[in-house]
């Protein structure tokens, strides 16, 4: 508990921590899928997987203790040493995450992942009934979410669904809490759509996106899943309790983005940016610079104060709701 009031004092007062937390490495921009919301080719990025030696060059810069997601603007279960990086940073004593599309290109894949110690394996669907046109769907994804979940031991991997909230599609996240309980999955994450690549896409305006959290998380919670969705609540207990007693103060009013507490994405090339969306902001290079004096450094620092410079109006880590929806 003490831990918990200690964490809510440094969030609210922005107090970040000596290094980040949770460090994402871009293992591969290559992708078996082309959702109309994804901006992989819009971010000027090679689509390309990151070199072993480079990889282990960017692990072994790494403390041991943070948070690993490995995934880029990509499919990571195309990168054909990723078991190897999952093992690598196990060894090294990270917990380990990836997200995934489900469409994998072996079906010896399913067994591997299961095999491979991932602690949290989250998979991006927005529909489970064959009717997304926008969004992540196909009957081979539903047949390998459906052997993972039901082949794993003893709860791991923790298996997330993520969906993409577009306007009109409402029923198809009430449709994929159903489907997480159907699988006995344990949580369903909800991130809002970024429409800076594809201004043609809609979605739900701030009134119409809280009143589906309701529904959402009135069906959720009766069924047993937790339902994490960062404008409104995230986590279980105690810890969603005051997460959303305080979520509105801690990024004061939108000074600051809540992803960049304790987070750092690391590039291909061991660049580090404070976000998946700004591969060309580079803060340092974890590869040339140890990353503790990266995370406090001075550039680091101005983007952190000044990050609307840089981000415009993008709001998927804000609360309030700052592009124009029409």
């Amino acid at each position: 508990m003490l831990e918990l009031f200690e964490e809510t004092y440094r969030r609210l007062r922005y107090k970040i921590p000596e290094r980040p937390r949770q460090v994402q490495i871009e293992i591969t921009n290559r992708c078996n899928m082309d959702c109309p919301m994804c901006p992989r080719e819009d971010l000027d990025i090679e689509l390309e997987h990151m070199e072993w030696d480079k990889f282990l060059q960017v692990a072994e810069a790494l403390h041991g203790d943070e948070i690993i997601t490995l995934t880029g603007w990509g499919e990571p279960f195309l990168h054909p040493l990723c078991f190897d990086m999952i093992a690598l940073c196990k060894n090294r004593g990270h917990r380990v995450m990836v997200t995934s599309n489900a469409l994998f290109t072996k079906p010896e894949i399913a067994q591997q992942i299961i095999d491979s110690g991932i602690d949290v394996l989250t998979f991006s669907i927005d529909d489970v009934n064959g009717g997304a046109e926008l969004g992540h769907h196909n009957s081979k994804v539903l047949e390998n979410i459906e052997n993972i979940a039901k082949e794993r031991k003893n709860g791991y991997p923790n298996l997330r669904l993520q969906a993409t909230l577009h306007a009109d599609c409402e029923n198809d996240l009430l449709d994929v809490i159903r489907y997480a309980t159907k699988l006995r999955i344990e949580t369903v994450n909800v991130g809002r759509l970024d429409r800076k690549y594809a201004p043609e896409l809609k979605r739900p305006t701030a009134n119409q996106e809280a009143e589906l959290y309701e529904r959402a998380y009135g069906l959720a919670r009766s069924l047993g899943v937790q339902l994490d969705w960062l404008q409104f609540s995230v986590s279980s207990g105690i810890t969603r309790f005051f997460y959303r007693l305080l979520r509105k103060k801690l990024h004061r009013s939108g000074r600051f983005c809540l992803k960049t507490f304790d987070y750092a994405y690391v590039t291909r090339e061991g660049n580090v940016t404070p976000c998946c969306l700004l591969p060309k902001a580079p803060m340092g290079n974890i590869i040339s610079s140890d990353l503790s004096s990266v995370w406090k450094g001075k550039a680091f620092h101005h983007f952190r104060n000044n990050y609307r410079e840089v981000c415009g109006s993008c709001d998927l880590w804000t609360i309030d709701q700052v592009q124009d929806n029409q």
